[in-house]
């Protein structure tokens, strides 16, 4: 009896805990999964809808990037080289329709017969769109 008033409690825990999360939060962590996947299937043109249409990449060392395309085509350039690609969410600070987000990433680069484990963070602006769908403007990362 004591076991089932526990789960039971658990359950309800668990249920409001979901009901009070932070819906941005919620959102920011889908993103970053949905762009994980795209590094790791790999899969290019799924970062396209991902960012707005005047977005900017800036890379570690090298030119800033703009725009949905010439985003997806710097990642492809680096083919299937980066590996179990890992976005945490580390911090969102909202501000009106925009949203900063700072995640950490851990990822395995690959070249040749050997095998690199990289770590960094990155820095996102999104925009909130009126659709209600969020959109990368501004990407910054940085490795360790």
């Amino acid at each position: 009896m004591r076991k089932t008033l526990s789960l039971v409690l658990l359950l309800v825990l668990a249920t409001i805990a979901h009901a009070w999360a932070d819906p941005l939060t919620e959102d920011m962590t889908k993103l970053n999964a949905q762009w994980d996947a795209a590094i790791n299937d790999p899969n290019f043109d799924a970062l396209l809808p991902m960012y707005a249409a005047d977005a900017s990449l800036m890379p570690p060392g090298a030119p800033p990037v703009s725009g949905p395309n010439a985003i997806r085509d710097f990642f492809a350039k680096r083919g299937t080289s980066v590996r179990n690609h890992k976005l945490e969410l580390v911090e969102i600070l909202p501000i009106g329709n925009y949203a900063y987000v700072t995640s950490r990433f851990k990822a395995s680069l690959v070249k040749g017969e050997e095998m690199t484990m990289l770590s960094g963070s990155t820095v996102k602006l999104y925009e909130h769109q009126p659709n209600g769908e969020w959109k990368v403007k501004s990407h910054m990362f940085v490795r360790e």
